[in-house]
């Protein structure tokens, strides 16, 4: 998702995109801003150099991201999956949470 957003970053304006932005749109740490480029270009997604004296990155080619619909049918798949599996993760938390606070009651090292 970093790549695709990387991508549509430097489809955006004029062909510069400024550390700070990409920073703030991948989410990432300024030591992170060169690696995401590097792997862009590795990916052949973007053709690029870095100015690291003025921390911005300028673009020559991008490759468009179009998505099939079969593209979004296996995303919205994981998507549910993932969305299942942290359910899954909270309801089990949840349930030795409530557990543990019984077994302690009953013990009496509850404080209150």
């Amino acid at each position: 998702m970093r790549l695709m957003s990387l991508v549509d970053l430097s489809s955006v304006g004029s062909g510069q995109i400024l550390y700070e932005l990409m920073k703030d749109t991948l989410q990432i740490n300024d030591d992170e801003v060169e690696q995401w480029v590097v792997k862009a270009i590795t990916a052949k997604l973007i053709v690029c150099k870095m100015d690291q004296m003025n921390k911005v990155i300028i673009v020559s080619h991008h490759t468009d991201c179009v998505f099939s619909q079969h593209q979004w049918q296996t995303l919205r798949t994981k998507l549910v999956t993932w969305r299942g599996n942290i359910g899954n993760v909270m309801s089990t938390i949840q349930a030795n949470k409530i557990t543990e606070d019984g077994s302690q009651a009953a013990q009496g090292l509850v404080v209150r």
